[in-house]
């Protein structure tokens, strides 16, 4: 592994260890769902804007324009999410999530012109010209086996319901597809300005819809700034050290160490909301760290043409 793909594999690594927190902090606030995710997205901004200026790079025009892409797949991810944590439990939520290697939006098969859904491993291939071992494939089965194993194990504590986890399957298959947006879009930008751009989208995403279904725009007031804060700061960070890496590591690789949620998650959740974790769901996650051990190993190999 060289050390450029190393590092990514670091900060991919640390994203989902950041990004874990989010189904946690979205219980905690009492905020509607649209106000939530504004603020979140105005807050956030802040913050890369901040770190764009430190790092003295630019950002202009251009850049937003190839973000808007992100932006709005990201925007209207994050409304799913919020709506799909308060209406299911967070070990549900993060394991139907944690499917997102496998399956790809319906759409993007008609956009990359395959007839069968599209799985990550199948885009990286065609799209960016990555070709993974045939274990990566074997390694792969036995995380989804960890995944199904941790999902039928799940106590459920807290709401859950089938609209709930309906919502968290929507959530995943959108995150999916901005992620492959992403990859395609950091061959152009640099992270911090695509992180930029897209929040900037998917907040001007939100605005209007807020206003459509009656949610308050006006900032949080006393306690109800914190979960805001905390979802921009702490999840945020993870979702620009993803986009960083995804420069770095190959998009199946990416998807596979995102099952980590799978993982670190539902540990977040008994921590700081109390919901429970049982024996078979902690072997099942146990299962999905050992095979991403196994797959964050592994290179791979550039598709000649």
């Amino acid at each position: 592994m060289d050390q450029q793909t190393r590092v990514g594999s670091t900060a991919a690594l640390l994203a989902v260890g950041l990004m874990a927190f989010g189904p946690s902090i979205v219980k905690l606030s009492d905020l509607p769902e649209m106000t939530f995710v504004l603020w979140r997205l105005l807050f956030g901004a802040l913050g890369y804007a901040i770190v764009l200026v430190a790092t003295g790079q630019h950002f202009g025009w251009m850049e937003l324009r190839r973000s808007v892409l992100g932006g709005l797949i990201f925007g209207v991810n994050l409304v799913f999410f919020m709506v799909s944590m308060r209406r299911t439990s967070a070990a549900n939520a993060v394991v139907i999530g944690a499917l997102q290697p496998v399956i790809l939006l319906g759409v993007a098969a008609r956009m990359f012109g395959e007839r069968q859904p599209v799985i990550l491993l199948g885009v990286a291939a065609r799209m960016f010209g990555e070709r993974s071992h045939r274990s990566l494939y074997g390694w792969s089965a036995v995380s989804i086996g960890g995944v199904a194993l941790a999902m039928y194990a799940s106590s459920g504590v807290g709401v859950a319901t089938r609209t709930g986890d309906l919502l968290a399957l929507v959530t995943m298959l959108l995150f999916s597809l901005y992620y492959v947006v992403s990859k395609r879009a950091r061959s152009e930008l640099e992270a911090v300005p695509y992180q930029l751009g897209l929040t900037i989208v998917a907040a001007l995403t939100i605005l209007p819809a807020a206003l459509i279904v009656g949610h308050p725009i006006s900032p949080p007031v006393g306690s109800d700034w914190w979960p805001v804060v905390l979802m921009a700061v702490v999840p945020g960070t993870g979702h620009l050290l993803t986009n960083f890496a995804h420069a770095h590591v190959s998009l199946p690789v990416m998807g596979l160490i995102g099952l980590l949620f799978t993982a670190i998650a539902p540990l977040y959740a008994w921590w700081l909301i109390g919901e429970k974790i049982g024996g078979l769901q902690a072997v099942g996650m146990a299962v999905v760290v050992a095979a991403l051990a196994v797959v964050i190993t592994r290179p791979v190999d550039q598709v000649t043409t």
